[in-house]
């Protein structure tokens, strides 16, 4: 069930067990894919698999901003700090503790809220202020191939979700994320090694495509779900 859309009293006779939080973010995404990518992504992966699993799932309303401050040089990106994101997220996942939902699962779609994300996840586990267990969990993680920004399978699967909101795909300025250099990254903002923003070639990304991926991304958090249980 998706929490918006139900009332109280339908949640309460629901009574969720686990709770899917889709966390995105706000940022660029190329001149062809729209700056809600990895909210749309995270949010519709979730609300699938809650179709699918056969736990008593709830998701939440999608958190829309994360932390991308390495994209700010582009129009539309949004960021909030490491901080702002952990007490934010926090609070959201802490309103369960006292309900039925023991199990909160943060269904992450940008790479860069990853860290936090993670430290949030034991932090509140380990917490004796509340009765939660809690995970993260990253579409991009679950499938095999390399997910870039803006890229081919990252497009294919907007192709696939939404492709009304998605322009003609491009090919890159950068064929990779900036890599490591001797021990440490030398650039701190996306612009200095894309100037169009995406990395990797969406040339051939396809709407087909993104639908074996994510159905591959659906059926690992499903599967996921059952690990945890």
């Amino acid at each position: 069930m998706q929490l918006e859309r139900s009332s109280w009293t339908a949640i309460d006779e629901a009574a969720p067990t686990t709770a899917l939080v889709p966390v995105g973010s706000t940022e660029q995404h190329g001149p062809h894919a729209p700056v809600g990518t990895d909210t749309t992504v995270a949010n519709e992966i979730a609300v699938a698999a809650d179709g699918e699993t056969d736990r008593e799932t709830v998701v939440v309303p999608p958190i829309p901003v994360g932390i991308a401050p390495y994209h700010g040089r582009f129009p539309g990106t949004l960021s909030v700090s490491p901080e702002t994101l952990r007490r934010y997220v926090r609070d959201v996942v802490t309103s369960f503790s006292g309900t039925s939902v023991e199990t909160v699962v943060l269904v992450n779609g940008h790479g860069g809220n990853g860290g936090t994300l993670s430290h949030l996840s034991r932090e509140v586990t380990a917490s004796d202020s509340t009765d939660l267990d809690v995970y993260a969990w990253e579409w991009m993680r679950a499938i095999e191939d390399h997910v870039g920004h803006a890229g081919e399978i990252e497009t294919s699967v907007l192709l696939y979700l939404c492709p009304e909101d998605v322009g003609e795909p491009v090919d890159g300025d950068a064929a990779e994320w900036d890599t490591v250099v001797d021990g440490g990254v030398v650039r701190h903002f996306t612009d200095e090694f894309s100037e169009n923003g995406a990395v990797g070639d969406a040339t051939g990304a396809t709407a087909e495509q993104g639908e074996q991926v994510f159905e591959t991304a659906v059926d690992a958090l499903v599967l996921y779900l059952e690990r945890l249980e």
